[in-house]
């Protein structure tokens, strides 16, 4: 190990970035991790199958480039790619046309107009100073692009400085930059076989019979990249199919004829209703539709034989054009751009492209060490700059820069996704690629053909029959929103709404009972062994990697959070030490966040082995299980809580709060807990994934159950009573450094004093809001009735002057104040102070195209226990 200057017995081993990497892929994902990686002193070996560089995916891609993301985290990319491609541009000038575009609002829609005011909101937090996203109106419209009948358009969101590249000659410059770093780039060398040695390193052999050798592997073979994943037994975290999509070129259109020129070309437009995208092509115009959507008979082709992508003569092939199923989005895009009706198409480019379910790349580390994955990019083009950066950044650093585990983390997926949810959902998604997003909407796409155990077809049965109303998580898992009291047999709820919504009058009475009686709900979360027996290897690893002093005492409970090196926030654990007093076992279980168990168990892997390097943990002494699957929680909530448990078990109702024991509920076997993410009284049944439907139904059906009122509820009715308490998810914890994110409260002060501290300890926290400095904040936003529930995620909060000051993470109208308390972060000025405090008059926040005033909170409204807090006399700084 060697010392960090500045940090006391910091240890970090030597090996963390590797000396040696080889690249697997030529396109423009394969190209962009090369350079990243040489530029980091990496050396670097690039192996492509065919002759010459971008032969999969790349060469026949439109090349559209954008600022604008559906989620803060996309943009966030694309923002960071955009910037560096215009600075490649400006030196080596790469057929980078930046002409801005526009996503067409539709008249007749006003989902599609709200949807838009909320993306334009949201752009407020990344977008580039001096580039904002705007509204625009038709009038605008016409003057940006005069092709475009705006008789049909309400409104268009207007991105400046977007539009196209040439894809292979930002290929071939980013090549040239890599080599110049040092990168060897080595053509027809079609990779065969991947070996990962006993020492690590890995042992890569091409079909000629080459060898290269390398500490580390990056998957970014694009269109054939599943065949390395199943060879190497990762194929479960890499569910995806080559696609066909299709792109039509215009003959000359007299008006562009002449107009080629930066400044003269027309903005790529989004014909939104007709899901296609519209941009210039020499003097022509070029649509590439999704189809699907307007005729539902006349989809795009999944190649689900190509199970290891195409045969391998397949190189700078096409498919054959396929001009029928696009007929509705060209009549669309023809009502939108008339000129298209008055030229033919001269060509019609019919490509393989890969697809993931949720069209999104994966890219980050896998189970694998030193192998990971960086395809399957929807959006090559337009994202392959600035996830090479990030990738790069995991490669080299051992961790991210900034969290994009939700949207591209390989381990997303698991053996859930099984090849035919894969096909309908690839099929869904490209075809919805245009459609509205709903907050609540879970599409159905693929859900009905889950990989499954018998235990959990069983659970979701029963949780059905009691009127579940499910909500689809990143997990494969059916979670509950609410129930309907009519049980399977009542009529179902609307999910495709932005206010209003069907289903927050049931999450209000729920919460409510849970108020005065007691529910029996679902919990879903991760579960994860970390044992060493009689070694104390794994009490070294946690109190390494999390922030909190690990219970002492077999049965004790205690929340934590673990931290990266720089600080930041990575996943929050319950950790319960497990075994029997005195019995001198190091074995603990803990808790997560159910959609991340593969991250976070991927996570622990590498600190176990870089404490292993640096001789703090024995080689093999600690186990890391995930049995997220083999247990399954029963969550009892409610003031009569511990009546009810008396009658069904009365050893549990003595259990302390924070304790666990292992007893017998009902017959079976069960730890219970004393903890509740409600706030309230409460107890969780963690059993054995079998058991988990019958005892839910004995439960219900007790006479003790019956006599108390007790009832299921579901995830809204528990956020309705967390989020007032402060009581925070994953999506509140937001990557923010340990010292910003609120959870000092669970951070002794002991512990920031240790000889050797946890991991990020003193790592310094970023202060201006250009670094990305914030505090944990809490606000109370003055909605009306119908918007109660509709606080989104990443919504802007402006002082009085409309400088923008903080955003939410997540929110709900609270059980107990009645009021909408949303969770999320203060920025900080350059001096650190925050930019707004608890009493400063003229907060609002904008969300769904509503402004409504806001009070920021110096402290939760409600205590734990259900408790209103009494108002503060003093201003006190944000905080979680």
């Amino acid at each position: 190990p060697t010392w960090v200057v500045g940090r006391p017995l910091q240890m970090l081993p030597r090996s963390v970035a590797p000396s040696r990497a080889v690249v697997i892929g030529g396109g423009v994902a394969g190209v962009s991790i090369a350079r990243e990686l040489a530029r980091k002193g990496v050396g670097v070996t690039l192996l492509e199958k065919a002759g010459q560089l971008c032969a999969g995916a790349t060469w026949h891609a439109a090349g559209l480039v954008t600022r604008f993301g559906g989620s803060p985290k996309i943009k966030k990319v694309h923002v960071r790619a955009l910037r560096e491609m215009t600075a490649l541009h400006e030196a080596h000038d790469i057929g980078l046309h930046i002409t801005g575009s526009i996503r067409l609002i539709e008249k007749g829609n006003p989902d599609r107009l709200t949807e838009a005011k909320q993306h334009v909101a949201m752009a407020a937090l990344y977008d580039d100073p001096g580039l904002p996203t705007t509204l625009i109106t038709p009038e605008e419209v016409a003057a940006l692009h005069p092709l475009v009948d705006t008789s049909g358009v309400d409104a268009g969101v207007f991105t400046p400085r977007d539009g196209d590249v040439d894809p292979t000659l930002l290929t071939t410059c980013v090549a040239g930059l890599a080599k110049a770093d040092g990168a060897e780039f080595v053509h027809n060398a079609e990779v065969e076989t991947i070996e990962r040695r006993s020492d690590g390193t890995f042992e890569v052999r091409t079909g000629a019979g080459a060898v290269f050798e390398a500490d580390a592997v990056v998957n970014a073979a694009g269109l054939w990249s599943r065949r390395f994943s199943r060879q190497l037994g990762l194929e479960q975290t890499h569910p995806a199919f080559v696609i066909e999509h299709q792109y039509a070129i215009t003959e000359t259109i007299p008006a562009l004829k002449g107009k080629v020129g930066d400044g003269e070309r027309v903005p790529v437009l989004r014909d939104l209703a007709g899901s296609s995208y519209i941009r210039q092509e020499r003097d022509g115009l070029l649509v590439g539709p999704y189809e699907g959507l307007l005729s539902p008979g006349e989809q795009t082709k999944v190649r689900t034989e190509w199970a290891d992508g195409p045969p391998s003569h397949f190189a700078f092939d096409l498919f054959p054009p396929a001009l029928d199923r696009l007929e509705g989005c060209l009549l669309s895009a023809m009502s939108v751009v008339p000129a298209l009706g008055e030229v033919g198409f001269k060509s019609i480019v019919n490509g393989p492209t890969i697809w993931t379910g949720d069209s999104l790349a994966r890219c980050g580390r896998t189970r694998l060490p030193g192998y990971y994955d960086f395809n399957s990019l929807t959006y090559g083009v337009a994202q392959s700059l600035a996830l090479a950066e990030y990738l790069g950044h995991i490669i080299t650093e051992g961790e991210q820069p900034y969290d994009m585990a939700t949207e591209f983390d390989p381990l997303r997926y698991g053996g859930w996704a099984t090849p035919e949810y894969t096909a309908a959902k690839v099929l869904e998604t490209y075809s919805h690629n245009n459609a509205i997003s709903y907050p609540q909407e879970s599409r159905p796409a693929g859900r009905d053909v889950v990989a499954k155990s018998d235990a959990h077809r069983a659970l979701q049965a029963t949780l059905a029959a009691h009127g579940a109303v499910f909500s689809f998580s990143n997990a494969g898992v059916e979670v509950p929103l609410v129930f309907l009291p009519g049980g399977a047999g009542a009529a179902p709820l609307e999910l495709k709404t932005f206010a209003s919504h069907a289903w927050a009058p049931l999450a209000e009475e729920e919460a409510q009972h849970l108020l005065r009686a007691v529910g029996l709900g679902f919990a879903s979360f991760s579960k994860l062994r970390v044992r060493s027996g009689a070694s104390d290897a794994a009490s070294r690893l946690l109190e390494r990697v999390t922030t909190n002093s690990l219970p002492k005492r077999a049965g004790r409970t205690r929340l934590t959070y673990a931290p990266t090196s720089a600080g930041n926030i990575l996943a929050e654990f319950t950790v319960t030490r497990t075994g029997t007093d005195g019995d001198g076992s190091h074995d603990f279980y803990l808790c997560a966040s159910r959609d991340y168990a593969q991250h976070d168990l991927a996570w622990l892997e590498q600190q176990r082995a870089l404490l292993e390097e640096a001789g703090l943990v024995e080689a093999g002494a600690v186990e890391l299980v995930d049995c997220t699957d083999e247990v399954e929680i029963l969550h009892v909530a409610g003031p009569s809580a511990q009546a009810l448990l008396h009658a069904l078990c009365p050893e549990a109702a003595s259990v302390p709060f924070l304790q666990m024991r292992n007893l017998r509920v009902c017959g079976v076997e069960a730890a219970v807990f004393r903890i509740s993410f409600t706030g309230e009284a409460g107890y969780e049944l963690h059993v054995s994934a079998k058991d988990a439907a019958p005892l839910f139904d004995q439960i219900l059906r007790s006479d003790k159950a019956r006599a108390l009122g007790c009832r299921p509820f579901g995830s809204a009715a528990v956020n309705a009573l967390r989020v007032e308490k402060g009581f925070k998810v994953k999506a509140d914890l937001d990557f923010a450094h340990w010292s910003e994110a609120g959870v000092d409260a669970f951070i002794p002060d002991a512990r920031k004093h240790e000889v050797l501290p946890f991991l990020g300890k003193d790592a310094p926290a970023p202060l201006g809001s250009e670094q990305g400095g914030r505090l944990a904040a809490i606000f109370d936003v003055a909605t009306d009735e119908a918007h109660a529930w509709s606080v989104l995620g990443d919504s802007p909060i402006r002082d009085a002057t409309g400088r923008v000051v903080g955003f939410t993470t997540t929110s709900a109208r609270g059980a107990i104040t009645g009021r909408t308390i949303a969770l999320g972060y203060v920025k900080r000025g350059e001096s650190g102070a925050p930019l707004a405090l608890a009493g400063d008059g003229g907060l609002t926040l904008e969300s769904l195209g509503q402004i409504w005033p806001v009070e920021l909170l110096s402290r939760p409204p409600v205590e734990v226990g259900g408790k209103p807090r009494p108002a503060e006399a003093e201003p006190i700084a944000a905080s979680g």
